[in-house]
């Protein structure tokens, strides 16, 4: 079995220096780290998993960096970047940001050092996107994007989803409509709300500023501020909740007020509910189409890495569905 002493021979270097392009490549010269590659592919140097990436300058792993590994709607978007990526002989560091800009810039840090050939990142800060872009890493933006900075990208129109749900509201007669959403600072919450505000400006609605309640995407915060709205004198007919993880706690505050669902309040929801096919009344949610966004962002990317090019950017734009269940009921006119 060959050593790097074998190595730092044949190529007719020092061992430090195989030792360096071996910890920090960047400090070699591209000629003399060709070199030594190339004699480490003729000696199959050992350990052979790190020679080979060296050799190959890929290392068949993709980062995957994603903002909640609570909510549900990750958990199944990962699945299915996990399938594809599989499939395609590449394996899935995984990283959970839990929102914070500086643990994802952290990670995305720590990917570099592991010499990632792509990351995968569903972003919650600009400043890393920008990191990124700069970095000459391939990645891909999944969920989110930001329009002045060059990436490729695959999202849902959450725009489209957002208004065609508080549309279907208005069209069952519903007037005072409050949306659950989150401070405004990341792109779906902020599109999720452009629809909103486009879908009640067609019709002619007033938009009550005590109805946009601003709160945590987690089913607690929610659930607080869901039972503070419920205590007042005059309650919304509807509630839209931008995502799962707060309709969760809206929902327990419903039944804590011991409220029925439509019957007092009715429900919508952007993505499914935990356990919809057992939740009773089923739940009217806009539904993204995961699989799609899983395996097309890992396509896209490991498209990317195989062709090393810098070609045009991809941007995908997926369109919603809009599910209807029993949780949303007719008002008639006069009531």
């Amino acid at each position: 079995m060959a050593t790097i002493f074998d190595v730092a021979a044949k190529a007719r270097v020092s061992v430090i220096t195989v030792s360096r392009l071996l910890n920090n490549p960047s400090i070699v010269s591209s000629k003399t780290a060709d070199k030594i590659y190339s004699v480490m592919e003729s000696l199959n140097y050992q350990p052979s998993e790190i020679a080979r990436s060296l050799v190959k300058k890929r290392t068949n792993t993709i980062g995957v960096i994603m903002p909640d590994i609570k909510n549900t709607f990750f958990n199944s978007w990962f699945r299915y970047v996990e399938e594809y990526a599989a499939a395609a002989g590449y394996n899935l560091l995984l990283c959970n940001t839990d929102e914070h800009a500086e643990i994802e810039m952290k990670y995305i840090k720590l990917l570099q050092a592991q010499r990632v050939d792509g990351i995968i990142v569903v972003p919650c800060s600009k400043k890393s996107v920008e990191y990124l872009a700069k970095s000459g890493i391939n990645f891909i933006l999944v969920d989110r994007a930001f329009e002045k900075i060059k990436t490729d990208y695959v999202i849902t129109d959450h725009y489209a989803g957002a208004f065609e749900a508080t549309e279907y509201l208005i069209k069952l007669g519903h007037r005072k409509i409050a949306v659950l959403r989150g401070a405004g600072e990341l792109f779906p919450d902020i599109e999720r709300f452009r629809g909103f505000l486009a879908a009640m400006r067609k019709h002619h609605l007033k938009i009550d500023n005590n109805l946009v309640l601003n709160c945590e995407f987690d089913d607690f915060s929610a659930c607080k501020t869901m039972r503070d709205l419920l205590k007042k004198k005059e309650r919304p007919s509807a509630i839209f909740s931008f995502n799962s993880l707060m309709m969760v706690g809206a929902i327990k505050a419903i039944k804590g007020a011991k409220l029925e669902i439509p019957k007092h309040i009715s429900l919508l929801c952007f993505d499914e509910i935990p356990g919809y096919d057992i939740f009773t009344p089923g739940i009217t949610s806009v539904v993204q189409q995961i699989e799609a966004l899983g395996k097309e962002s890992t396509k896209i990317l490991i498209e990317r890495i195989k062709s090393r090019s810098q070609a045009r950017r991809k941007r995908m734009l997926l369109k919603p569905k809009l599910v209807v269940g029993d949780s949303c009921r007719k008002i008639e006119k006069g009531k």
